[in-house]
């Protein structure tokens, strides 16, 4: 774990001088030799990045729903008209509400890692994404003061771009995370579409 907050610790100094560096660039031809287009293996972790968190909350709305019939003992169709940030909250509560005998403490630390890393899908989904020169780095712009806003509170002004920079090795290792915790979550959920339907409690089965 202390390795694991070292190399967290790195990489936040890395994008601290990436960023210091970019806003002190001298015109467009030093930004240009900085940001680089991205090529194929990058879209590819962008997409499979994207696709991914939309399974976790396809998954998560179906293990809300799921969860929450077998505790009130009816159908409710509430799941699938929560927002984005409102199906981890739910997914959360309904595990910890549930009589049924599963593994909470898996379904906790999937919807952690998904909340700590929504920015992820909404970044790569909205903002503009260059790779620095580096070679290491992804840099994400953008100059939308809606959505610049909405990262850090601070509004842009004057055109300018809103930045952020992913060390590429670390946003393999989350994607990596990512996969594991949707793999629990649709072993989970084939668990409990194995179990016969209602009673609204239910406390034996296997711990999955």
């Amino acid at each position: 774990m202390e390795a694991d907050r070292l190399m967290v610790g790195s990489a936040e100094d890395e994008a601290r001088e990436i960023i210091g560096r970019l806003e002190k660039a001298e015109g467009s031809a030093e930004l240009q030799r900085l940001l680089l287009g991205i090529g194929k293996d990058e879209f590819a972790l962008i997409g499979e990045l994207v696709q991914m968190y939309c399974i976790a909350d396809a998954l998560c709305r179906e293990l809300i729903a799921t969860l929450k019939e077998k505790r009130i003992g009816t159908a409710s169709d509430s799941a699938y008209s929560l927002n984005d940030t409102d199906v981890l909250i739910h997914t959360k509560k309904e595990a910890c509400e549930t009589a049924l005998n599963i593994h909470k403490a898996g379904v906790i630390s999937a919807v952690e890692t998904l909340e700590m890393h929504r920015e992820f899908r909404h970044t790569f989904s909205h903002w503009v994404i260059k790779r620095y020169a580096d070679g290491r780095h992804l840099v994400a712009l953008s100059k939308s003061a809606p959505d610049a806003k909405k990262r850090d509170g601070i509004a842009l002004e004057g055109g300018r771009a809103k930045l952020m920079v992913f060390r590429l090795g670390l946003l393999m290792e989350e994607l990596t995370k990512i996969k594991g915790h949707c793999m629990f979550l649709a072993e989970l959920q084939a668990y409990l579409d194995s179990l016969p339907p209602c009673p609204a409690l239910h406390t034996g089965g296997e711990d999955l």
